[in-house]
């Protein structure tokens, strides 16, 4: 099935500004870790009421997916074909992660648990991938800081993919992946060579921002090895 990409806010690798991005990574996601695995359909029982339509998505979900994986559930490939679908559901996803009331999560519990769950068995990408924020230049990236990103953030291996929705102004992020999980087959839009990056992932500034005509940031981050990682708590 064939889908455009319509705007900033359905799409999932620009952000709209920098206070976005950090929004939605300011704390890690709790309480859905011990649910148990539910079907697609269950895990989106309570989201309902909350997005128009999500009856019919995850149908269609269901129906498209990767069904021939050796990786992964019908349910766990369809999670993830439905996260990338362009409806309203990833809007309202990205919406309730960045919200500072932790509560209005919990009816996306049972679904992260599936979707989570799906990427983990992915094996690991490692290289570059690219993430981008829109219209937001003035933000502080000093060399070899970190940043904890704790949610869950979808990136292209297509640089192309990132630069329609950044425009003339933003940010551009280089990322060094070592542990992202590349949906593409899995994906509703597989053109979008999709890498999303684990919450919890640690990125280290690798150098100072490249910035031109004070209208494009050009940020090269480095995630950092689970060893390294570790070393930090």
């Amino acid at each position: 099935m064939t889908q455009n990409m319509t705007s900033v806010e359905n799409n999932r690798f620009v952000s709209g500004d920098v206070s976005e991005l950090q929004q939605v990574n300011r704390s890690p996601i709790y309480g859905y870790q011990h649910l148990p695995i539910m079907t697609l359909e269950q895990a989106v029982k309570e989201l309902v009421p909350l997005v128009s339509g999500l009856p019919n998505y995850v149908a269609l979900a269901k129906q498209n997916c990767n069904r021939n994986s050796s990786l992964l559930t019908w349910d766990e490939s369809a999670a993830i074909y439905l996260y990338s679908m362009q409806t309203r559901f990833f809007p309202m996803l990205n919406k309730a992660l960045r919200d500072e009331k932790r509560h209005l999560l919990k009816p996306w519990f049972a679904f992260l648990k599936l979707f989570l769950t799906a990427l983990e068995k992915l094996p690991s990408f490692n290289d570059t991938a690219w993430r981008g924020v829109s219209g937001d230049i003035d933000s502080d990236f000093a060399n070899n800081s970190v940043k904890t990103w704790w949610s869950v953030n979808s990136c292209s291996k297509a640089l192309d993919v990132i630069e329609i929705f950044v425009g003339g102004k933003g940010v551009i992020f280089a990322i060094q992946v070592m542990h992202g999980k590349d949906i593409s087959e899995y994906s509703a839009m597989q053109g979008e060579q999709e890498v999303i990056i684990m919450p919890g992932a640690r990125l280290r500034v690798k150098s100072n921002p490249l910035n031109f005509n004070n209208c494009l940031l050009i940020v090269h981050l480095e995630e950092e090895s689970l060893s390294d990682q570790n070393k930090q708590w």
